[in-house]
């Protein structure tokens, strides 16, 4: 080989391996408790203890195949269609909002990870926030709901403070069929990170994904079980650079308190399977066949649009005839009196349907005993570290391996009228080398409170009930509570939209 191919070689083999390097970032992150010093990594987004309303929450999380309200989105996305046996009307609509104080986080192990939580980061960096909407005509049903995360890196100046936000979007359509019998949901999840100086407000970098969802309940009129199954579809996001770019290695990092953070350059929910079934005991029925009012008065619809179409007939034959503006006026306000009387019969006979619904819900409302079980599975994530190590910098690998979480629930209409009372378990996987499953208790009540019309804004009849849930564990506790309505209420007016407020 002459001097000059031997140049030229040289000059393609180190213009590669400048290529190679680049390509590779700092290279893949090391061993655990080893620091960060590459932004080739993933956070893995997995969410070990059960977070979610109180009556998720008290039943361990075995919610899958209960799947009411919106409680039930983030367990199965066939839940904004499944109608429980007290919403009756064509259009129907349900509230959540749900938000995690900073001081809740205080002296335990949040993710499980073997360490003190407080010990690695303070509690005042974290924030969760929970909004969600669920809306229903007849069998079809739209459902959005938040799952908002953020966590804060203190800068070496307030103005340098980072701030990471991760919403998870959960848009969803689920369709009932055979009077709700059968649920099917399709939804996707919309996971989204950002890293932004807290203080401005100012992007430094996003990163974006999208999974598909899928659910289903089975729920046969008359039967005393119900089962459910939910498939979530791992994400995991692409990024786009705003105000901070890789350098040289491909490494992403920005001034902290300490030094310099590497900065991921993707996020990751992992793939999960959630399978389960409800049976109840006693009188209640817990899968009563599911009509509207408007089928109930389905035929009081029709008979009043066939003497609309015959009276319009009339009408104009009338009019036809009319020898003077004024006897035409005289034909007009006749039939107009004529379809006011018909409206109130058809107005009369559903308010009539109303009260007979109200009638069988109140005698729906008796003793029973509700026993829930679920078994969700977790798929791994590659190359990953928890929150936690992120926030710390230092390594700490999650999601290695697939994990599972057996879950059991018990609900008891201890006193039906005023009082039910929950109680479950549920197992939590860890993620982490560096710590073992653990198992949890958790317990919830409903009381009845006073009826309030919420100054003209509810009907007059409308009963609030007051919703407490608790979860504990080893280094592991949080509680909240829930103000809603109590159902099914007694024979009035219609229901009315049906506001959550979950402070956990």
């Amino acid at each position: 080989m002459s001097r000059r191919s031997k140049l030229t070689a040289f000059l393609l083999l180190s213009a590669v391996g400048a290529v190679a390097r680049q390509a590779a970032a700092g290279g893949p992150i090391g061993a655990n408790e080893s620091q960060i010093q590459t932004s080739d990594y993933a956070i893995d987004l997995f969410q070990g203890p059960v977070f979610a309303g109180t009556r998720v929450t008290g039943l361990g999380g075995a919610y899958v195949a209960i799947a009411e309200d919106v409680d039930g989105d983030l367990q199965n996305p066939a839940a904004p269609a499944v109608r429980p046996f007290f919403s009756y009307s064509h259009f129907d609509y349900w509230l959540g909002f749900g938000i995690t104080f900073p001081a809740s986080l205080s002296n335990m192990d949040f993710f499980n990870s073997g360490a003190q939580t407080s010990k690695s980061t303070s509690p005042d960096s974290f924030l969760f926030f929970t909004p969600a909407v669920n809306l229903q005509w007849g069998e079809f049903a739209v459902g959005l709901n938040v799952a908002m995360q953020q966590y804060t890196l203190p800068g070496p100046t307030p103005e340098e403070t980072i701030r990471v936000t991760v919403p998870t979007t959960h848009l969803q359509f689920a369709r009932g069929f055979e009077h709700n019998q059968i649920v099917l949901g399709l939804g996707a999840r919309l996971l989204s990170m950002a890293v932004e100086r807290a203080q401005s407000n100012d992007a430094l970098f996003k990163s974006n994904g999208t999974g598909v969802e899928l659910g289903a309940v089975y729920k046969p009129e008359n039967r005393p079980y119900r089962l459910g199954i939910a498939y979530r579809a791992a994400i995991q996001t692409q990024s786009t650079y705003r105000h901070v770019f890789p350098d040289e290695n491909g490494d992403i990092t920005v001034p902290v308190s300490g030094g310099d953070a590497y900065l991921p350059k993707y996020a990751s929910l992992p793939w999960d399977f959630n399978f389960g079934f409800a049976v109840q005991v006693g009188p209640r029925p817990m899968n009563p066949p599911w009509r509207s009012t408007a089928d109930a008065v389905e035929k009081q619809v029709l008979e009043h649009r066939l003497r609309q179409l015959d009276r319009e007939e009339r009408k104009e034959e009338a009019l036809r005839q009319a020898r003077s503006p004024a006897e035409a006026a005289d034909i007009k306000q006749s039939f107009a009196g004529e379809q006011i009387a018909d409206d109130r019969r058809l107005a009369a006979a559903e308010r009539a349907a109303r009260e007979r619904t109200e009638s069988r819900l109140r005698e729906m409302n008796r003793f029973y005993v509700q026993l829930s079980a679920s078994m969700l599975v977790t798929g791994p994530v590659e190359n990953a570290v928890g929150i936690e190590s992120f926030l710390t910098q230092t390594v700490n690998r999650s999601g290695q391996k697939t994990v599972y979480s057996p879950r059991l629930g018990v609900e008891w209409g201890a006193i039906p009228e005023f009082m039910k009372v929950r109680g479950g378990t549920y197992l939590e996987p860890t993620r982490f080398e560096t710590s073992e499953p653990r198992l949890h208790a958790t317990a919830g009540l409903d009381f009845k409170l006073i009826k309030w019309n919420v100054f003209g804004l509810w009907p007059d009849d409308y009963i609030w009930r007051l919703g407490l849930g608790l979860d504990a564990s080893q280094r592991y506790y949080t509680w909240g509570f829930t103000i809603a309505g109590w159902y099914p209420r007694r024979a009035g007016q219609p229901e009315p939209a049906r506001p959550e407020v979950t402070v956990p």
